[in-house]
């Protein structure tokens, strides 16, 4: 069966104004490096088949999206074709009169990072000394303005023990954040240099990391874990905290910053993820008929291989982030990297295996 078409995933700048150490696109900091930035009467007739093939829901990424001059022309656009919005922002340029009153007036949802309670913390994991700061005006500012938004951290070994004292500031301060995501920061783009320093989560600990998100919920009801839920324990799927790990690639496309097209920010590193320009495309067909899409479409959890051909949640997660798997093993349906650490382990519990008899390695 046909995956419906109903996600954009819209790259509006390759570039960022901070130099994020876990940064796994490596985004060239502005006024460094090449960069390329969407122009929206170049993606007009495109967005145009978008909305009529049945767009529900668009997030704006980068780089920094909010550096892109011309992001109110495309929300105002997606505002007045009843598309909802989410931006994933650094927060640092919120403050901004005119970009504040473009959230407000057409109801971009913001998914602001903070990755620390303290300023230390948070600047050196946004390699910026006025990150901190700047990114607290902002927060400011929604909550002034009543807007609710997300706010998401990135954790490691190096800022995880401020979990907690971040969530009670959060209490405190923003009663308009109505949603606190922690993101696992994994391996991919710069986050390399932090998985040689030791610092990043291994798979193994990942479980133990669930059950003590899990023990947190009823002091804080917001917050969410983007984890495959291989490592959720059974009796913590009723807490509904647990996000990971399907990110949604069969339902939707991405638009890179240099107006390419393809199935999320694969197409940066892989030419044969790209399906064409935005100039030149045409959507309809490459949904209906691109073989690869075909492929990625049906039935994907059946093409699943390693751990992920044989875990009980593989038509939940489908195999979870595919630009992790393909990044380690070159294969896009490669089992997911941490899970398939898990069961080479042996730890990976029989209990979520379809078949526990069954040899899941990879390759196997």
């Amino acid at each position: 069966m046909k995956s419906k078409f109903s996600f954009l995933y819209i790259y509006l700048t390759d570039r960022c104004n901070l130099g994020c150490i876990h940064c796994w696109q490596s985004a060239p900091l502005e006024g460094t490096g090449k960069y390329s930035s969407l122009k929206f009467d170049e993606c007009k007739e495109f967005l145009d088949d978008a909305v009529a093939m049945g767009l529900e829901n668009i997030t704006f990424s980068g780089g920094e999206p909010l550096l892109n001059p011309e992001f109110h022309r495309f929300v105002e656009y997606f505002y007045k074709n009843s598309i909802r919005m989410t931006v994933e922002t650094n927060g640092m340029l919120i403050g901004n009169k005119n970009i504040l009153d473009t959230i407000r007036k057409y109801r971009v949802y913001c998914a602001v990072s903070l990755d620390g309670v303290n300023p230390e913390t948070h600047n050196k994991h946004r390699g910026n000394n006025k990150a901190f700061d700047r990114t607290l005006e902002s927060l400011y500012k929604l909550e002034q303005e009543k807007i609710g938004f997300q706010l998401i951290m990135a954790i490691s070994k190096f800022n995880y023990h401020e979990l907690v004292s971040l969530l009670d500031m959060v209490n405190e301060k923003f009663k308009t954040c109505n949603a606190f995501k922690i993101n696992i920061v994994n391996t991919l783009g710069r986050a390399g240099e932090m998985e040689k320093d030791g610092l990043l989560f291994k798979a193994e600990e990942l479980p133990a990391l669930s059950e003590e998100v899990a023990a947190l919920i009823g002091r804080y009801p917001i917050i969410s874990l983007h984890v495959d839920p291989a490592f959720v324990d059974f009796k913590n799927f009723r807490l509904k905290f647990s996000c990971g790990g399907y990110c949604g690639y069969n339902s939707g496309l991405s638009i890179l910053a240099n107006g390419n097209v393809s199935i999320c920010s694969l197409g940066k590193q892989m030419d044969k993820y790209l399906f064409g320009h935005i100039s030149s495309i045409d959507l309809k067909d490459v949904w209906e008929n691109n073989p690869f899409l075909e492929e990625n479409h049906d039935n994907i959890h059946s093409r699943l291989k390693g751990i992920c051909s044989n875990c009980i949640f593989r038509k939940q997660c489908l195999g979870g982030c595919r630009a992790e798997a393909l990044c380690a093993y070159g294969d896009f349906f490669a089992p997911a990297p941490r899970c398939q650490a898990y069961y080479d382990s042996g730890n990976f519990p029989k209990s979520k295996l379809i078949d526990p008899a069954l040899s899941s390695h990879y390759p196997g």
